[in-house]
C-alpha cells in the first residue's frame, strides 16, 4: 500500500511540475523580445535587433502562460480524492511546498510578463563641464518594440565620448541625442545604433 502511494505521489509531483516549469518557460519566451536586448546590452554584445522578430508571437505565449499557471493552481487547490486506511478516511490536503513553488512561479511569471512595460534607464552622467558647442539631433530608429530595446540603444550611444544625453522612444521610432560638437559625430552615433541590430538612419 505504501509503495503504491509513493508511486502515486511521484506521478502527482511530475504532473504538477509540468505547468509550473512550462509557465516559466513560456513567460520567458513571451518577453524575450525585451529581455534579450537588455541581456545583450549588459554583456556588451550586439545583434539585439533580432529579438524584435519575436514581438509578433508574444500574445500567443502570454495565453499559453496563463493557461499553464491556471492549470498549476487547479492541480494544487482542486479537491483531492479521499484516502482510506484502516477504515479511517481523510481528505488529502495540498502539499505546502507545492503551494510555495506555485506562488513563487506565479510571482516570477508576473514579473517576466510585465518586464516589457518596465521603464529602464541608461542615462549618462556628465561629471565634467561642457566646453564645446552642444548639438541636439533626432535619429530615426527602426526595430525597437519595448523599453528593453530603448535601453540597448541608449547604452550603445552612451558609450561614445561626448554624449550628454540620449533618450530612445520605441513608440515613435526615434532616438533623441544631445552631444558635444567635435567630440562625436552623427555618423558615429548612427553607426553605434546599427551595431546593436536596430536600423538607424542619418537625419536629413
Amino acid at each position: 500500500m505504501k509503495k503504491n502511494n509513493s508511486i502515486k505521489n511521484s506521478k502527482d509531483k511530475k504532473v504538477f511540475n509540468i505547468p509550473i516549469l512550462g509557465s516559466i518557460f513560456t513567460a520567458i519566451a513571451a518577453s524575450i523580445c525585451c529581455i534579450g536586448p537588455v541581456v545583450l546590452a549588459v554583456i556588451g554584445v550586439g545583434g539585439a535587433g533580432i529579438f524584435s522578430k519575436f514581438e509578433i508571437v508574444r500574445p500567443y505565449f502570454i495565453v499559453f502562460t496563463l493557461i499553464l499557471i491556471g492549470l498549476g493552481f487547479y492541480l494544487t487547490y482542486r479537491k483531492k480524492e479521499v484516502l482510506c486506511e484502516n477504515g479511517t478516511c481523510k481528505i488529502k490536503k495540498a502539499n505546502k511546498w507545492n503551494k510555495i513553488s506555485l506562488w513563487s512561479a506565479t510571482v516570477l511569471v508576473i514579473f517576466l510578463l510585465a518586464f516589457p512595460y518596465l521603464k529602464l534607464s541608461s542615462q549618462n552622467q556628465i561629471n565634467q563641464p561642457i566646453k564645446s558647442e552642444v548639438v541636439e539631433v533626432i535619429i530615426p530608429v527602426q526595430g525597437m518594440t519595448c523599453s528593453g530595446c530603448e535601453y540597448n540603444v541608449e547604452k550603445a550611444v552612451n558609450k561614445l565620448d561626448g554624449i550628454i544625453q540620449v533618450k530612445a522612444d520605441h513608440k515613435k521610432g526615434k532616438t533623441y541625442v544631445k552631444f558635444e560638437k567635435g567630440k562625436v559625430s552623427i555618423d558615429k552615433i548612427v553607426n553605434a545604433i546599427n551595431k546593436t541590430g536596430y536600423k538607424a538612419t542619418k537625419p536629413s
